[in-house]
């Protein structure tokens, strides 16, 4: 006999029925091998799986199961409930499937039988059972990794109309293009001093340059994070680590600058004004290139498209003010 037919499975849940296989062989506790050799040669064709076969009562409750190799382990004579396994592992169709799997594994079992107040109604095959164990090892392996796109919020920038693309790119670079025509006016402030020290000048590319690069690695491994992350993500733990990292990167990189300018440029004390100067700018443009990824994100703003034209002006101004200031101090 098979498991007991409903007219559509729409009741148990979706995880379930994807997983689940009705036809099955069923037999009787009083049946013997001969009548079980005599079910497998003619229903096995229509058989989804044939591992195992389970013995139910005349209500349809699972009370054993043993497995097709015993069919020819014993007599044609012997009864089932001679060998039948008692102990059973089911499930319910309401069990995540993960945890199936994981039953599974854990006692051995190729197959899991589904029960419902008592009754099979079906079974987590052994085909199911790699499969639900593959696509968890998968996940945990892509989590382990940092890759879990549930937490993807963003925009898909295949799926955006062209037009509105547009429309939302187009007002950060304009902020942008403003802040600049703004840092080249406040430039002027400084005109004296850069007059008196020409040599000011030549630094000026080098520590916007690397004021955009630090603050656009910092914000693009960011908006990574966030994306990929989402609500894991401990927000101050994150800065802690981020700007930890960002000073001992500006330390070195101000180090460096202090040693190339002095002995390339002979200018022991230059070099160290503009490797303060760079050290001091680095610090800050991580920490605005972190803050304001994260007040783009809590306006409701894709920070993959405001963060960078807006981070890179703030960037730009903020290294070179820096840079004008430690030098009209220490100069």
């Amino acid at each position: 006999m098979k498991t007991e037919k409903r007219d559509n499975k729409k009741y148990l849940p979706e995880h379930i029925r994807k997983v689940m296989h009705t036809n099955v062989p069923i037999v009787k506790k009083d049946q013997r091998v001969r009548d079980v050799s005599s079910l497998l040669k003619k229903e096995s064709k229509s058989f989804e799986t044939v591992d195992y076969i389970y013995v139910v009562d005349k209500n349809q409750k699972l009370v054993g199961v043993f497995s097709i190799k015993d069919v020819f382990k014993f007599s044609k004579n012997t009864p089932v409930k001679k060998f039948m396994q008692t102990q059973l592992i089911t499930v319910s169709p309401k069990t995540d499937i993960e945890v199936i799997a994981h039953l599974a594994l854990r006692h051995g079992i190729k197959a899991v039988p589904v029960v419902e107040s008592g009754k099979l109604i079906g079974v987590v095959s052994p085909k199911s059972v790699v499969h639900i164990l593959n696509k968890s090892l998968r996940k945990d392996i892509f989590h382990f990794a940092g890759i879990h796109g549930s937490h993807l919020e963003y925009e898909n920038t295949l799926t955006v109309p062209f037009f509105k693309s547009i429309m939302h790119r187009t007002p950060w670079l304009v902020i942008g293009l403003i802040g600049i025509i703004i840092t080249a006016a406040f430039m002027g402030i400084f005109k004296e001093i850069l007059e008196e020290y020409i040599i000011l000048a030549f630094f000026i590319p080098a520590i916007v340059y690397m004021s955009d690069a630090l603050g656009t690695q910092i914000q693009t491994l960011f908006i990574r994070d966030l994306a990929f992350m989402g609500k894991e993500l401990n927000t101050k733990r994150y800065l802690l680590r981020q700007m930890s990292i960002s000073f001992l990167i500006a330390f070195i990189v101000g180090i460096i600058m202090f040693f190339v300018i002095s002995i390339f440029w002979k200018h022991p004390y230059i070099a160290f004004v503009v490797g303060l100067a760079t050290f001091i700018t680095l610090i800050i443009t991580s920490f605005t290139a972190f803050a304001i990824t994260l007040v783009i994100k809590k306006l409701g703003y894709d920070p993959a498209l405001g963060g960078g034209p807006f981070a890179t002006v703030i960037s730009d101004a903020t290294s070179i003010f820096i840079y004008f200031i430690v030098a009209t101090l220490f100069l």
